[in-house]
């Protein structure tokens, strides 16, 4: 009887262990939203424990996937080269990757490109059209604004998510185990 509930007390402190170890990013160049000016040359996705070569990521805009180089795994580390210049606009890096423990984990991250050749293409609009096109760029920055705060509160669904499947296998796991006990103890009780 002492034996088992030792092992009952052991395998109850070793699990919020084994359920707290996913993996989860940790860092990103570039990061949520942020607007590139110079040309990106690499994607960069730090997680916080080592991740699978079976990881992956794509690059789309507009919902057109732009081709990536080589797309390779170092110990924690995600990372894709860019073969050639982004032109402007809005980009989202789609990422799954399968943690240390075995549970596949995805994710979007969003950025802009605005490189210099938008930026010496506004300078040579005359002052009347530059005050209309001002006008469109608030709106333009608002639109963006709206689309980061959504796209936060999805990565906090999935989180939650995330957070509430590994509290449903905690207690998957309780039940298992005291199952087991009640079983064991019933099996020794007929044996005397």
């Amino acid at each position: 009887m002492k034996k088992l509930i030792i092992s009952m007390l052991c395998v109850f402190m070793l699990l919020p262990s084994v359920v707290s170890a996913h993996t989860s990013l940790s860092s990103s160049n570039p990061t949520e939203g942020q607007v590139i000016t110079e040309n990106l040359e690499q994607i960069t996705l730090v997680f916080a424990t080592t991740i699978e070569e079976l990881s992956t990521m794509k690059l789309v805009k507009e919902g057109n996937e732009v081709a990536l180089g080589e797309i390779k795994v170092e110990n924690k580390q995600l990372i894709g080269s860019i073969s050639k210049p982004l032109d402007n606009g809005s980009y989202t890096i789609q990422w799954k990757i399968i943690g240390e423990d075995g549970h596949p984990i995805s994710g979007e991250i969003n950025f802009t490109v605005q490189t210099d050749q938008e930026q010496s293409d506004a300078n040579s609009v005359t002052p009347k059209e530059n005050q209309n096109t001002q006008g469109n760029n608030s709106q333009t920055e608002q639109a963006k604004q709206n689309s980061v705060e959504q796209n936060t509160a999805s990565d906090t669904v999935e989180k939650t998510d995330n957070n509430s499947l590994s509290n449903l296998l905690v207690i998957v796991a309780i039940i298992l185990v005291v199952i087991f006990g009640i079983v064991l103890l019933l099996f020794t009780r007929k044996r005397k």
